[in-house]
């Protein structure tokens, strides 16, 4: 019993330890392989300077592990909170056009007509028969008709 078998990693084993974690997250779906690994990388380094027991490697390897982790975590989720907030109105152009004025291009007749917003043409719904070149205010979005009334001026350039 006098010869256990006692491991002692070294820095090119923390090193290896690295790089194999950053190589995991390559090839899975999971990007918290590449914090362990740097987690690693850093370990392996730091032995390469100052030699500690295992024990103290092993805390090393976990302070470093959060240290690289949690700001990245704390970035991201914020990152994604500002995506979910970008992307609230992301395919729901006709969203954003409440309250603005568009240019008749085919006069209403019957409740439906076209504007032109921009480069795209929609379809515009109005209670009353407008003119083209008539200026109507967006109001509302059913789908992929536009929802308007006749807004308060006269005419603006149905081209734009």
């Amino acid at each position: 019993m006098d010869h256990l078998f006692v491991i002692r990693p070294e820095a090119w084993h923390w090193v290896t330890l690295g790089l194999v974690l950053m190589a995991l997250e390559i090839v899975l779906p999971e990007t918290i392989f590449l914090w362990f690994g740097i987690a690693g990388m850093a370990t392996g380094a730091t032995l390469f300077l100052v030699d500690m027991p295992t024990a103290y490697q092993i805390g090393l390897y976990g302070l470093f592990a959060v240290l690289s982790y949690i700001p990245v975590r704390v970035y991201l989720r914020r990152w994604q909170r500002g995506d979910q907030l970008a992307a609230k109105g992301l395919n729901q152009r006709g969203e954003a056009l409440i309250g603005q004025r568009v240019g008749v291009t085919d006069a209403v007749i019957n409740g439906f007509g076209a504007a032109k917003v921009g480069d795209s043409r929609w379809r515009i719904a109005c209670d009353e028969d407008l003119e083209v070149g008539a200026s109507a205010e967006v109001v509302d979005v059913v789908g992929a008709t536009l929802k308007v009334r006749r807004a308060a001026t006269a005419h603006v350039d149905p081209a734009g």
